[in-house]
């Protein structure tokens, strides 16, 4: 059901219903009408639109609607702009009546209309694309010689009269509001005042008060009225403003439900022997059960009657006859009503029809009896004593969820006693809309990619729609979509094998693929802990009530929804030592939303299930502060999985985990990126990550290779100078340094590597003038810089000058742990001044928030005082904070061998050299040997 209501267009009106014809008429406007005056002062700053006049009547079952507009046309794009008129009417409800078309230019009116300027007829539906057939004619002319300076005026009249409301009349009228400025403005309103007309301005801070002349009442308001208040956009319906005035000669509710119930009475709708009684036999030999009859009515309006708006032809509120909506197989909602209703009255099914907003009503308490207030209708059906909302508009709505609570607010029965509205109250949804299924084979190690296995649900509407888009799309481009939608679902990463399944017949889409992901280990403190994304997770609660006018507004949650989410990870060395933190147990209900969850550790294997079910509910304002605390607290139990410390990390690896489920399905997710046609970098850059992270360099030098063939980029380049560093080819990896320093200027990384490269070289004149460069350029970025200066100098040229420039900085920063952290790796490093630098590298532990670099150089200094125990303290801690340090490795493995346990240190050797097989460069120049 459509319900149309005035737009305030400056030169636009879309009118109510009413008799009437095509033809554009042509008169003087009526006596009611008081003409607006231009304002004679029109100063250079005032509002271009000089007149903006609304006037109304209600007489005799009509409505008649004047408006009046006038516009200076006060620059060139405004000329474009109004180089042509427009208006809209129903001919099938009332007429156009044009009063006056003109220019004012230099104080002289020139008649367009007796110049022979005409309107000329559109016939094109503009709301065809969105399934309307309106019966609204558009009505368009240029305007010949307009200039810059003129002032064009139109005044124009739509009459409207409606007979399946009798008498009744109604009107809807938008109130333009500050900060739009106006020459001259008014909202009219005249009605007899026998009709008892009701009448309300909703709009805030608006003094309205109608005054009878003779037999008629007149209301007026200045345009525009004050601005109105701004409202969070959480707050309930009925706290925002609604800038209108409301006319109605409805008596009441039950007037509204009176006059539209005799159109919905299905009785002998369907006559016998037809096309639809024999639909209607057949569910009735199909089965018995009242709940199934229901759903197979329901879903033959739905699946087999497509949605079009007939509001064309008395069409606005008279639904077409069910035998007729069966023939054309198309229909509005009041024409899928009555064919539901009929269906369901030949099937013994008790059923009405109600009344109801599309986007829901949930502010009734403040509207006037009108049918105005309400644009779709649809079923209420009665199931063992249950009540079920049937929208035959849908699709997708199938047995299960039959049940369900859509969120409309108020509704309205049609009763031929009448009846008064009632709130619709809703529940959450028999099952999830939305399921999302992960496998995780994370089974070798926790720094490795995890192997993904995801499977996406989807129900009901939804899960239709997608069907018809994506069914639609040829191989490729449905594959492309299917890894988008999962890497929005489940992460950022590689997929493959992916497919989709859709079902007309259950209304359902399943969608799976199978991916590598980078891995969702976190660090705390000195552990790692999985963390899971569902939705509580992501759940947010956050409404903003600071100003002291909203403090009182409650919080309206979304409409009902429920989405399920189930994880299964396998746990690297079969779960040994991993522990399940968090509460194994979820069930809290928090704004709007009821989140059930269980989570279980057995052995490796680590499940989490949760179900949110969004009800709707709105949050009072007292409640506030209690669910967002209850929310917090909900986050801070989520189960979670914690690792022990001695957990297998990628440089610990052996053969046989080369082979591992966890190895072999990212290996084979790689392969088939890369078999793809016309496969992009990422598949090269992701296998070369992996093997630069397990120690295989050689081939992370050919994967990266491969990348760059593909796709020459700085951050390929770089990460390939990586590699080539810890193969040991320097100019290889200097020349890469470069490379990406030539098309990546501002990446610091790579002046960084190749002012560092240079020094390595012999070439520290070249390495100092690149980072003077920098320095000179100021910014915050200068005192990295100088800091850069510093190491590059002290660890491979003049340490006597790198420590005079450090000292400098320190006077400026005497309290940095970073200056104080490339002091003592430069003595300990070089040798040199090594009883101060056990102080200053303690002061630099003492102040890191992440002692593991300074704690390493301390180890160093201890290490040349023949100090191997303080040495070896300091590496363990330093190891204990990054377990992958491998500088810190490379050295606890010499200072072991020194205090007699070799065995030992040969291990922590070989696994700092898989990290990096460069770590002994430097120590070798320092001459620390193994």
């Amino acid at each position: 059901m459509k319900l149309h209501k005035v737009s305030l267009a400056v030169l636009a009106l879309v009118p109510g219903p009413a008799f009437a014809g095509e033809t554009i008429l042509y008169q003087d406007q009526p006596k009611w009408v008081e003409e607006a005056q231009i304002p004679a002062e029109q100063p250079d700053n005032s509002s271009p639109l000089l007149v903006f006049d609304l006037q109304q009547r209600i007489q005799d079952g009509q409505l008649w609607r004047y408006q009046d507009t006038a516009v200076k046309i006060a620059s060139p794009e405004m000329l474009g702009q109004f180089s042509t008129i427009g208006a809209q009417w129903s001919p099938d409800k009332g007429d156009l009546i044009i009063h006056e078309a003109s220019i004012l230019r230099d104080g002289q009116t020139i008649d367009l209309l007796a110049k022979g300027m005409k309107l000329e007829v559109l016939r094109r539906e503009e709301l065809l694309e969105q399934r309307q057939l309106t019966g609204i004619l558009s009505a368009t002319a240029a305007i010949e010689g307009l200039r810059v300076g003129d002032i064009f005026r139109l005044r124009y009249s739509v009459t409207s009269r409606d007979e399946v409301l009798g008498q009744r009349v109604q009107s809807i009228t938008g109130l333009p509001a500050s900060p739009l400025r106006l020459g001259t403005g008014r909202v009219r309103a005249i009605w007899p005042a026998a009709e008892k007309a009701k009448w309300q301005v909703l709009a805030k801070d608006v003094t309205a008060k109608p005054e009878r002349h003779g037999s008629m009442m007149e209301l007026e308001l200045p345009l525009p009225v004050p601005k109105q208040p701004e409202m969070p956009d959480d707050a309930p319906a009925r706290f925002k403003p609604l800038p209108v005035l409301e006319l109605s000669t409805f008596q009441d509710w039950g007037d509204v439900s009176r006059v539209f119930a005799p159109l919905y009475q299905p009785q002998g709708k369907i006559a016998d022997g037809s096309p639809l009684a024999a639909e209607a036999d057949k569910i009735a030999a199909a089965t018995q059960d009242p709940l199934e009859r229901t759903q197979a009515a329901l879903q033959l309006v739905q699946d087999q009657v497509r949605y079009l708006a007939v509001n064309m032809n008395a069409g606005n509120y008279t639904p077409q006859a069910p035998a007729e909506t069966w023939k054309l197989r198309y229909g509005d909602c009041k024409a899928k009503t009555l064919l539901l209703l009929a269906l369901l009255d030949r099937l013994g099914i008790k059923a009405e029809a109600v009344l109801a907003k599309a986007s829901g009503v949930h502010d009734l308490q403040r509207h006037i009896p009108s049918a105005a207030t309400f644009d779709h209708v649809l079923v209420r059906a009665t199931v063992d004593g249950q009540p079920l909302w049937l929208d035959g508009t849908r699709i997708g709505s199938r047995i299960e969820d039959i049940h369900n609570t859509p969120d409309l607010g108020y509704i309205l029965p049609l009763r031929m006693a009448g009846a008064e509205p009632e709130m619709l109250k809703t529940h959450a949804d028999a099952r999830p809309s939305y399921e999302v299924s992960i496998d995780y084979d994370e089974s070798t190690s926790y720094d490795l990619p995890s192997v993904a296995t995801a499977t996406v649900t989807i129900r009901g509407a939804e899960a239709l729609k997608l069907g018809i888009g994506i069914n639609a799309l040829d191989t490729e481009k449905r594959d492309e979509f299917i890894e988008s939608y999962l890497r929005k679902v489940v992460g950022d990463g590689q997929f493959t094998d992916v497919s989709v399944e859709t079902s007309t017949e259950d209304a359902m889409a399943v969608i799976k693929g199978r991916g590598i992901l980078t891995t969702n280990w976190s660090p705390r403190d000195r552990v790692r802990v999985r963390r899971l994304n569902g939705p509580l997770a992501n759940f947010t609660f956050s409404p903003d009530r600071a100003r002291a006018e909203w403090r009182n507004i409650p919080v309206a949650t979304p409409a009902p929804f429920s989405a399920a989410y189930h994880v299964r990870i396998q746990l690297p060395d079969k779960g040994k030592g991993f522990t399940l933190e968090g509460a194994p147990d979820t069930d809290v209900t928090v704004a709007g939303s009821h989140f059930v969850s269980h989570a279980s550790l057995n052995g490796g294997l680590f499940t989490y299930d949760e179900r949110q079910d969004r009800t709707g509910a709105e949050v009072p304002v007292d409640e506030i502060s209690a669910n967002r605390a209850r929310l917090a607290k909900a986050k801070a139990q989520i189960a979670q999985v914690v690792a022990p410390a001695d957990a297998t990390r990628r440089w610990n690896l052996d053969k046989a985990a080369m082979k591992s489920s966890q190895m072999t399905g990212i290996e084979a997710v790689l392969d088939k990126k890369m078999a793809e046609k016309d496969p992009d970098q990422a598949p090269w850059i992701a296998r070369g990550s992996l093997r630069q992270g397990i120690g295989d360099f050689k081939g992370a030098l050919a994967d990266f290779t491969t990348a760059i063939d593909h796709s020459s980029d700085a951050w390929t380049y770089m990460q390939r100078a990586r590699v080539n560093r810890s193969l040991g080819d320097i100019p290889a990896a200097l020349a890469d340094a470069r490379e990406a320093m030539q098309l990546d200027p501002s990446m610091n990384g790579a002046t960084q590597m190749t002012a560092e490269l240079l020094a390595r070289q012999g070439k520290a004149d070249e390495a100092r003038a690149m980072l003077d460069e920098k320095i000179a350029l100021g910014g915050d970025d200068s005192r990295n810089w100088e800091m850069e200066k510093v190491q590059t100098l002290g660890v491979y040229a003049d340490a006597g000058e790198a420590l005079t420039l450090l000292g400098d900085l320190k006077d400026r920063r005497p309290q940095s742990a970073s200056l104080l952290g490339i002091g003592c790796w430069i003595k300990a490093l070089r040798g040199i001044e090594v009883e101060s630098a056990v102080r200053e590298c303690t002061s630099a532990i003492e102040l890191s928030a992440s002692p593991a670099g300074p704690l390493d150089s301390r180890a160093v200094v201890f290490f040349r005082l023949g100090r191997f125990d303080d040495a070896l303290r300091d590496l363990d801690a330093a190891l204990r904070d990054a377990p992958g340090q491998a500088s810190s490795l490379y050295m606890r493995g010499i200072v072991l061998a020194r205090l007699g346990r070799k065995p030992e240190g040969q291990k922590d050797l070989a696994t700092a050299l898989r990290i990096d097989p460069d770590v002994h460069a430097l120590y070798d120049r320092a001459g620390i040997k193994p």
